[in-house]
């Protein structure tokens, strides 16, 4: 008996562990957007595309291509300056890139999964996949995507913490704004404009918006940003490090964009762009940097994986952040070999992907091969029967929720890029 599609990926909790897999993967769709492939199924894709092999067996919904369409996907396949091929990390870089091309719509939207709770854009999770496709030489589905993101953009510059992928601006519920999705858009604009030569100008109006924003949202007397949400998704009446850093790292790229854009007033708000990185980048050193770089102000809850934000590729390494975020890693590393987000996280047992790519990409970007690939091998082994990369992996090592999550494919790719010697680069300190 077949799962009921509709209900996967509904009940789980972030404060739980999760033992059920929602899907194995995710193929094209006939209106072009992804469709889920029920778990522990023994449907297949074509290689080197995301359709759905007839052979395999039949899935309502699925796109039926024609062989100029498996033609085509293929050949952009072979032409994309695919991360980690020729290594034992091809097949999941393959995967990882090809399942990103799944998740996003044909209006741009790049949705974080394919399943019912997941189905949405967040600005976090898009501003990966766009630098991953920038990185991988297909700089124009990651403009759909940031296009996307800047069309929801709100009124005082900011993000609510996801949108509908419909276009319609509307979001799925009552979370509110999440601060860190300005970073996060204002850095994978950077990386995308320096791959294309500097030609941001379709997005300035979203840039200098997000620059503003960023800026309101610092206290004058602290330095330090509001209390926020981050990708922890749950509300605390404090700053953290999770929004703190890429607030940093999106002052830092709004900085070297806004001499780009060419407005009269661009020279002015890059300064104060300059200016507020500045305040938070000493803010956050007295303020996190007192309590070892812990994710609270107050130092309570213990270190998370939003240190590695203070590292490359996303600022220049420092050694008392180095050493902050290698005690992270040691502290948050599972018995079955993944990482849970923080110290403070109360599951104790499951790993999530998100953290350990994000540790690989930091390894890899500070030249410690060692710690970069024994993450990325950890990751490739519990892949999917479909080869997707999934939210979490049990106790046992099982991948468990949703299958593939774009943002763990997406930082996969850029960690590879930094192990073939093409590191992102640093916005400058």
């Amino acid at each position: 008996m077949q799962p009921n599609t509709s209900e996967l990926g509904t009940r789980g909790t972030a404060w739980s562990p999760e033992t059920r897999l929602y899907s194995d993967g995710v193929v094209i769709g006939t209106d072009g957007a992804p469709l889920v492939v029920p778990p522990h199924s023994a449907r297949r894709r074509l290689s080197g595309t995301g359709y759905l092999d007839p052979e395999s067996g039949a899935l309502p919904g699925a796109a039926v291509p024609t062989g100029d369409d498996v033609d085509a996907a293929r050949e952009l396949l072979a032409a994309t300056e695919l991360p980690g091929r020729g290594t034992p990390y091809q097949a999941m870089a393959e995967g990882a890139l090809v399942d990103i091309g799944v998740l996003t719509f044909p209006n741009g939207a790049a949705v974080a999964a394919g399943s019912p709770y997941w189905r949405y854009v967040w600005p976090r999770d898009a501003g990966y996949m766009a630098a991953a496709l920038t990185v991988c030489g297909r700089p124009e589905p990651a403009f759909a995507q940031l296009a996307y993101v800047a069309a929801m953009q709100e009124r005082d510059g900011t993000w609510q913490a996801r949108y509908l992928p419909d276009g319609s601006r509307d979001v799925p519920d009552d979370r509110g704004l999440q601060l860190d999705g300005i970073g996060w858009t204002l850095w994978a604009t950077w990386l995308w404009a320096g791959a294309t030569g500097g030609a941001a100008g379709p997005l300035a109006p979203m840039v200098r918006a997000a620059v503003d924003a960023a800026l309101a949202a610092l206290d004058p007397a602290t330095g330090l940003p509001r209390a926020s949400q981050d990708f922890w998704e749950v509300d605390l009446h404090e700053a953290t490090l999770g929004s703190a850093a890429p607030l940093l790292l999106g002052l830092r790229a709004g900085r070297e964009l806004l001499p780009l854009l060419g407005g009269p007033d661009d020279t002015e708000l890059a300064a104060r762009s300059a200016d507020g990185a500045d305040r938070l980048a000493a803010a956050i050193t007295d303020g996190f940097g007192a309590h070892g770089y812990a994710r609270r102000t107050s130092g309570t809850g213990g270190r998370d994986a939003s240190v590695a934000f203070l590292l490359p590729p996303f600022a220049p390494a420092t050694d008392g952040v180095e050493a902050a975020w290698r005690a992270a890693v040691d502290a948050t590393t599972l018995g079955n070999g993944g990482v849970r987000p923080g110290e403070e996280w109360t599951d104790l047992v499951t790993g999530w992907t998100p953290q350990v790519s994000l540790h690989a990409l930091t390894a890899a970007s500070i030249g410690d091969t060692a710690l970069a690939h024994r993450l990325l091998s950890w990751l490739d082994l519990r892949r999917t029967a479909l080869g997707a990369l999934p939210e979490k992996v049990t106790a046992d090592g099982r991948p468990a929720a949703v299958a593939p999550l774009g943002l763990t494919g997406a930082t996969v790719l850029l960690a590879l890029a930094a192990l073939d010697g093409r590191p992102l680069p640093v916005p400058p300190g």
